[in-house]
């Protein structure tokens, strides 16, 4: 009897040191995994590229690719992916004041210029009464647009880091704005007059900012793309390769060639 109770004991013990084992190998081959969040254009595609590089640093790149701007943050603030790359500063501070995610901002990496799209004029100087403008329904991002028109005489806006449609003092086109989800615009523009589109949609939709451009923004780090990830991770390994990879000579390169000035480095 005795000598079978050892054995159980024996037996429970190696089962254990089995388990334990398979759980520290388990554990160690996740912790060489980076995953991060992004729109397939041009985020997503980027990363794909860099993966060698991420690879040389001794980790493997996963890239979970997200079709919207909701989503990503989400997702990163629940520990679902470890980084993000999709947004801009405004667009991010605008997300941790309304949801109260612990998220910061790392390096911004690059721009992709604002561009005002139009099926039916060719220019800015040819809106009139009435002509409609779609924007996106984002605070952030409508909040740009809107000062991209601004800038070029057509609105007057109060003063303010974030404005919308209501925050418009003077009107002199009478234009109208309508508001939707970004990627319902670029199917929208045979209704409006012309519409804003980011690059993550405007590619996808065949569009190009030379033939169907109206107005393209100046060049403005302030709405450069850049690396989030959640603020107690700031000093993570993880981290750290992401943004020395992100911020290569090689990623310039990757981004002068493929893209050709529609998405412009700035670190």
């Amino acid at each position: 009897m005795k000598s079978k109770k050892l054995l159980s004991v024996v037996m429970s013990a190696l089962l254990c040191v089995s388990l334990a084992g398979c759980a520290t190998s388990s554990e160690s081959k996740d912790d060489k995994i980076i995953k991060v969040g992004a729109t397939l254009v041009p985020g997503g595609e980027l990363l794909e590229k860099l993966k060698p590089l991420i690879e040389e640093k001794g980790y493997d790149l996963e890239v979970v690719t997200f079709n919207d701007y909701i989503l990503p943050n989400e997702s990163l603030n629940n520990g679902e992916i470890d980084a993000n790359l999709f947004q801009h500063k405004p667009y991010l501070d605008e997300a941790v004041k309304s949801k109260g995610y612990e998220i910061m901002a790392g390096s911004k990496l690059y721009v992709c210029p604002g561009v005002l799209y139009s099926k039916k004029i060719n220019s800015i100087d040819e809106f009139k009464s009435g002509d409609t403008i779609a924007i996106s329904d984002n605070a952030a991002s409508a909040s740009k647009s809107l000062r991209y028109l601004e800038s070029e005489g057509l609105i007057t806006l109060k003063e303010g880091d974030i404005v919308g449609v209501n925050d418009i003092i003077k009107n002199p086109k009478n234009l109208d704005f309508v508001q939707l989800d970004v990627a319902q615009i670029p199917p929208s523009l045979e209704d409006v007059t012309a519409g804003f589109v980011d690059t993550t949609y405007a590619i996808p939709a065949g569009l190009s900012a030379e033939e169907d451009g109206i107005y393209t923004a100046p060049v403005n780090d302030e709405y450069a793309n850049l690396l989030a990830y959640r603020t107690k991770d700031k000093d993570n390994e993880k981290i750290k390769v992401l943004e020395e990879v992100l911020t290569s000579d090689e990623c310039r390169e990757i981004i002068e060639s493929k893209y050709k000035g529609i998405v412009i480095p700035v670190f």
